[in-house]
């Protein structure tokens, strides 16, 4: 135990000595005259932005969506979201509308026209003409 103590005592007194030895490549603490006046004299000078404006360019208009929108088809899962086919896709967001899943009631689904900002609602085998939104027809085979 006692030569536990001696070794941590001179270790100690050797960082000590270390620390000494080394304190005099620090440098200067405080600045020259001469120094503190070009330092005072860069801080009165304005302050530089450090962000330049950013122009925002104005977003384009939304495509208009297709003559016709078609629901081909529905297929529900126990486990897992819903497959539609809109347009002989099953893309949720085509060229001009969105189909909204999220918002489905039984096998009616919500398709929201981004140009028109409405949105309509379709079941399987329903087409409507974009230009006549009031009619919704069924498809003929």
């Amino acid at each position: 135990m006692m030569t536990k103590s001696i070794v941590l005592t001179i270790l100690m007194g050797m960082l000590n000595f270390y620390q000494c030895a080394y304190a005099g490549k620090l440098g200067r603490l405080f600045t020259t005259p001469e120094e503190r006046a070009a330092l005072n004299a860069e801080r009165s000078k304005p302050p530089i932005p450090l962000v330049t404006k950013i122009e925002k360019k104005p977003e384009p208009p939304p495509p208009p969506p297709p003559l016709y929108i078609t629901f081909n088809g529905l297929v529900k899962r126990n486990n897992g979201p819903p497959v539609v086919w809109i347009n002989e896709s099953n893309e949720l967001k085509q060229e001009g509308f969105t189909v909204e899943l999220d918002k489905m009631t039984g096998i009616t689904v919500p398709i929201y026209l981004s140009k028109a900002k409405r949105r309509i609602w379709l079941k399987p085998g329903q087409t409507i003409n974009t230009l006549e939104l009031d009619s919704v027809k069924w498809i003929e085979r």
